[in-house]
């Protein structure tokens, strides 16, 4: 006989959370979305009274009784669907057959995503426009830019392994996860990281499939069950003042558009601020000798003091920032600029993991200029100044000590000049006494 649970989604939740009907039976599983919500303080999770897994009787919750005989109404349904289906069929339904009587009977609308395929095009279109949940504010289009390409993947992935155009949830189990990572890895021959990035998405849609009542096998839905690869040792870099002030240095009055890729890159290498935030800066953002900025992706004001190259560049172009088209332009530019400093011609070793493989491979520095390389710089010079991590971690947004380390570069050399400068390097001989 199948078991029937109505058990919330997030039990700790601050706000109201929604409510799942669990079926059990023979050892399978399904998680029906009830389609109702309800704050955790008026649910009853205690066995033995009255209202067990249902809302509570209460005057702050005066509308439980039509709430509980809702939920009373789809646990009478989804005892008949299954009666029915085992009378019809001579068997016990499969979870998924399970939950399209139950819709059949709920009076909805037969569901065409049925498939990972169909459900992760459905659930990307819905979340166009949707917000974070912890703040409200719209999601970053970098996001959305990740889920697209991340179906994109899985689909050719699908063609690829003979799956054809469909993927039953029934089939999203460890040999199809590991079997992506193994496509996007050796096929693909794709970055470390950027393989934990399209396995990063992937693992959120099949955690969107089963917070909307799918089944796929327990081997993935476990914790752990997705790995996300992550190349540690891959090689990062970070430009010193001194060479900062070389790139400010360079004429380039009879090259515009790298001029003001300059200028913008010096800009960001002494505020810490992303791309994004680096090109809506405006003169009402200046507040004496300081910036004061809303990040667009914490949403957070962060004030930062003015360097002096900064006053440069703010001076040079009335207050604003240069205008630049976008970041994959600044990108491009930004090396072509780099390639000029007499400082950036060394050759360093870089190292990453691309196709599984570990490469070595001398590159002069300039080479590995990004965008991205000035706030990093802000976070390894500031760090090296000796500022404390919380006091920068206040302007770059980092939410932990262990994501801020991720930024900052130092070599050896820089590692060992910091032990110098401790005290305890010049403690007094004691003379014998």
């Amino acid at each position: 006989m199948p078991k029937y649970n109505f058990n919330l989604r997030n039990a700790s939740a601050k706000g109201t959370t929604p409510i799942n009907l669990v079926i059990r039976w023979e050892n399978r599983r399904l998680v029906y979305p009830t389609g109702e919500k309800i704050a955790p303080g008026y649910w009853c999770d205690k066995p033995g009274q009255r209202n067990f897994q249902r809302a509570k009787e209460t005057k702050s919750f005066p509308e439980h009784p039509e709430f509980n005989d809702r939920l009373n109404d789809l646990l009478l349904k989804a005892s008949a669907a299954f009666r029915n289906f085992k009378t019809d069929q001579g068997r016990d339904p499969e979870p998924e057959e399970l939950r399209l009587a139950l819709d059949k009977g709920m009076g909805k609308a037969e569901q065409q995503e049925t498939d990972l395929l169909r459900f992760i095009a459905k659930w990307n279109k819905d979340r166009e426009g949707a917000t974070n949940k912890t703040d409200g504010r719209a999601l970053h289009p970098t996001y959305h830019g990740r889920n697209r390409v991340a179906l994109d993947l899985l689909k050719v992935y699908a063609v690829k392994s003979r799956r054809g155009g469909r993927i039953p949830f029934a089939k999203v189990d460890k040999a199809f996860v590991d079997g992506f990572a193994k496509y996007l890895t050796t096929t693909k021959k794709l970055a470390t990281n950027t393989v934990g990035k399209y396995m990063r998405a992937l693992r959120e849609f099949i955690g969107a499939a089963v917070d909307a009542g799918h089944v796929v096998p327990p081997s993935v839905v476990r914790r752990g069950g997705i790995g996300i690869p992550e190349d540690k040792n891959i090689t990062k870099i970070a430009l010193s003042p001194h060479e900062l002030a070389a790139m400010l240095a360079l004429d380039l009055s009879g090259q515009p558009r790298l001029d003001r890729t300059r200028d913008l890159f010096i800009v960001g290498a002494w505020t810490g601020l992303r791309f994004g935030d680096l090109v809506r800066i405006q003169p009402e953002h200046i507040d004496g000798d300081y910036i004061r900025i809303h990040t667009g992706k914490t949403g957070e004001e962060v004030t930062i003091p003015l360097h002096s190259h900064v006053r440069h560049v703010l001076a040079k172009y009335g207050g604003k920032m240069p205008p630049v088209k976008s970041n994959q332009g600044q990108n491009k530019d930004i090396k072509k600029v780099a390639a000029m400093v007499p400082q950036l011609q060394k050759r360093i070793m870089v190292v990453r993991t691309v196709g599984g493989i570990r490469q070595e491979e001398a590159k002069a520095k300039w080479e590995l200029v990004a965008t991205h390389t000035a706030r990093r710089s802000f976070a390894t010079n500031y760090y090296l100044d000796g500022q404390p991590i919380r006091t920068i971690r206040a302007i770059t947004g980092h939410r932990t000590d262990a994501v801020f380390l991720r930024y900052v570069v130092l070599d050896g050399k820089e590692h060992a000049d910091l032990l110098a400068k401790s005290p305890l390097n010049a403690m007094p001989v004691m003379k014998a006494v």
